[in-house]
């Protein structure tokens, strides 16, 4: 089984430039490819955002995944 490497908002917001705010509030309305926002009965958040989807997102070849 292939392990999916996922990221935070936080990492996801340096790789495309974007606050990390943005990144939640976009994937809370379902306005980027690369991953998704769910509410919890609480009311919070979490987040499922793949890496590769990001770094194609962002126009990042395999092999260039410099998260920096």
């Amino acid at each position: 089984m292939v392990e999916i490497k996922k990221l935070s908002p936080e990492q996801t917001g340096k790789i495309i430039k974007m606050r990390p705010q943005a990144v939640r509030l976009g994937l809370q309305q379902q306005r980027f490819p690369f991953g998704v926002a769910v509410q919890k009965p609480n009311g919070r958040w979490t987040y499922n955002i793949i890496a590769s989807k990001v770094y194609e997102y962002a126009g990042i070849k395999e092999g260039n995944q410099n998260e920096n």
